[in-house]
């Protein structure tokens, strides 16, 4: 390693240090160790251009959080928009270098909330590479316009859970060869008390995965490089191991107790003194122009014949299409509801209707891609007019995920982040394996629309009494996150409507069931969230709000109690998040406090007590179901017409 190099090296060391030494916490022992590979990869192998940090060809690295402080510190010292101010905000409330990373600063790719999430979102943008590279070649063979790699560093710990497995093993079956990860493990020292142990062969298992494995000892600058010029050039996907020693920096082990604690004012001095670095947050004069001479050179003819190909091939409109979708992040849909005629006679099972037009709005744009973990036999949202993406399909727009339920909720927010609109879909009772990557979404404003089958205890998933009570409130809890539970084929209409150019997560919870299209249902006004499925004759004596195949059941309720001289306005509510963001007139217009109003939702009542007059108002299911057929659960239950009826006509009296 030349004197430069080292210099560079020692100076990001520093930065990042003095970062976690001014948050209070921070990983050292990973810091260290870590900075001749970012060092590494931004002077000799990324591509990247720091006049246009959003270049769409460029490669992406994607960090797990513990390696945040010298990614920060190497994108300053390569000269992205982060200052040393910056750098000493580290974890700051309102810093653009915050502790997780956050697309807000400058060169962090994609956000995170855990270190799994980066290796799944990593794959995710991996293969919307292997997508788009194919769309374009298949349009001009010779067209090298989309050609990056995929970069994610991580540590060894991260490779234990079952996303990160689930994960990797998706890329190897799907041979992602420009998927990259690179694995920084540390060792203990052989007197430590918190030796590290190792549970499993690693290497075996990630070859079982069809990966490329490299294997390196130390901080060799040399061969890493080597190591990173293979993976380029394999056919399948590569992992980097890098097996380093103790630090030799530090005084102590940093592990157990000191895992994630800051060294010592006395440590600091000892190393700013090793590396000739006087002051905390700086960097030796020479450091910032060696690194622009050097990266230029290297760079800028790569950029120059890039922007040939670009210019080239502006005229073609297919690839023109590809440059603007990576450049905004939009997907253009032209999605015209009133162009859709329903029959008045219609009835279909929800899940089918829903299926047509999602498949209207899924011609639409190339950029629609579509996911399940069960090959769509329960959710029916595959892209008809499309096949399953494969290596040897890779342009197919149904991503098929074989089960791996951790894994699809990671990846899909990883081809979100490059612009896609995401459709994935599984029953209900699989939200609360998804739960993690929907708040993921809704977080970074992703494009990501979840359509949940199996809505309630009456189609309960693989008829094995396993259904729903609370998933559809936990949804409806996530801020940002826009949650629809339609009535009919109207409302399903309503909600692509909203949906074509919405460019954050949603997520569509719909029935089994067969449903005609409701008399009292209109598209425009889902938009809203509420609105009346049906009139009262006269004055109103109350109010019954329904969402899903329920809105049928209120609406059957309504029409059997007017004999009883109660006369009933019926609210369809297809979105509370959308119903909540309305003015309180037209809050008050649909539900004045004054009438006594009942909800009927075959699931826990907890989020309805806001609008129900009391908590006996509601209809719904607040413990785990039991089997049985349609008609004996809804007897069970007192769910059914009768009982309902019955119910709201003694509440009535009172």
């Amino acid at each position: 390693m030349s004197k430069l190099e080292n210099n560079i090296i020692n100076n990001i060391k520093m930065l990042s240090l003095d970062m976690i030494k001014e948050a209070g916490s921070g990983n050292v022992k990973l810091s260290l160790s870590s900075s001749l590979v970012f060092y590494t990869l931004f002077m000799e192998h990324l591509k990247f251009d720091i006049k246009n940090p959003n270049w769409i060809n460029r490669d992406r690295l994607i960090v797990t959080n513990e390696f945040l402080p010298v990614m920060y510190s190497t994108l300053h010292m390569f000269g992205y928009d982060v200052s040393l101010d910056n750098l000493k905000e580290f974890k700051k409330v309102n810093s653009n270098t915050l502790g997780y990373a956050s697309p807000l600063c400058a060169g962090i790719e994609i956000g995170s909330h855990t270190s799994e999430d980066v290796i799944s979102s990593s794959v995710g943008v991996a293969l919307g590479e292997r997508y788009l590279e194919s769309l374009v070649k298949d349009e001009k063979p010779k067209c090298n316009l989309i050609d990056f790699k995929t970069y994610c560093v991580c540590s060894y710990n991260d490779l234990m859970s079952g996303l990160s497995y689930e994960s990797l093993a998706f890329a190897g079956k799907e041979k992602l060869n420009k998927f990259i990860l690179i694995v920084v493990k540390n060792e203990a020292a052989k007197d430590s008390k918190f030796k590290e142990t190792e549970s499993e062969d690693i290497v075996n298992r990630l070859k079982a995965l069809q990966f490329n494995i490299i294997e390196l000892k130390g901080n060799n600058i040399g061969a890493l490089e080597d190591a990173i010029d293979e993976a380029k050039d394999n056919e399948k996907p590569t992992i980097i191991l890098i097996k380093n020693g103790r630090c030799k920096e530090l005084t102590r082990d940093f592990l157990g107790e000191f895992h994630n604690k800051p060294l010592t004012n006395e440590e600091m001095n000892s190393l700013r003194e090793k590396y000739k670095i006087e002051n905390p947050f700086s960097v030796t004069e020479d450091c910032y122009e060696k690194i622009n001479k050097h990266v230029n050179k290297r760079l800028n003819k790569e950029l120059i014949k890039w922007l040939e190909i670009k210019n080239t091939f502006l005229n073609d409109l297919k690839i023109k299409e590809v440059i603007e979708f990576l450049e905004t992040k939009n997907v253009k849909v032209n999605f015209n509801s009133e162009n859709i005629k329903i029959n008045d006679s219609y009835e279909e099972e929800l899940l089918v209707g829903n299926s047509k037009i999602f498949n209207i709005l899924a011609s639409k744009s190339p950029f629609i891609l579509s996911g399940s973990s069960g090959n769509f036999i329960h959710t029916k949202c595959n892209i008809s007019e499309s096949n399953v993406m494969s290596k040897e399909n890779p342009t197919g727009r149904n991503i098929y995920f074989g089960n791996r339920t951790l894994a699809m909720g990671g990846i899909v927010n990883g081809l979100a982040s490059l612009g896609f609109k995401m459709f994935v879909s599984a029953p209900l009772i699989d939200s609360n394996f998804l739960r993690p990557f929907i708040r993921f979404s809704s977080e970074y404003n992703l494009p990501v629309n979840y359509i949940f089958s199996h809505d309630t205890f009456l189609n309960s998933y693989e008829d094995m009494g396993i259904s729903g009570v609370d998933e559809i409130n936990s949804l409806r809890i996530i801020p940002n996150l826009i949650t629809f539970r339609p009535a009919d084929i109207n409302e399903i209409i309503g909600i692509y409507n909203i949906l074509a150019n919405y460019k954050k997560s949603s997520a569509i919870i719909i029935g089994n069931e067969k449903i005609k299209k409701l008399m009292g249902t209109n598209p425009k006004y889902v938009v809203a969230g509420a609105y009346r499925a049906k009139r009262e004759k006269g004055e109103a004596n109350g109010i019954i709000i329904a969402t899903g195949s329920e809105v049928s059941l209120a609406l059957k309720i309504a029409d059997e109690l007017l004999p009883y001289g109660i006369d009933f306005r019926v609210i369809t509510m297809p979105s509370q998040e959308l119903f909540e963001l309305q003015n309180e007139r037209y809050k008050y217009s649909l539900l004045p406090k004054e009438l006594k109003t009942f909800v009927i939702e075959f699931g826990s009542g907890a989020m309805w007590h806001k609008y129900a007059t009391n908590e006996d108002y509601v209809f719904g299911i607040n413990k785990y179901s039991t089997s049985g057929t349609k008609e004996e659960l809804l007897n069970y239950y007192n769910l059914d017409a009768d009982s309902i009826k019955t119910k709201i006509i003694e509440l009535m009296k009172k």
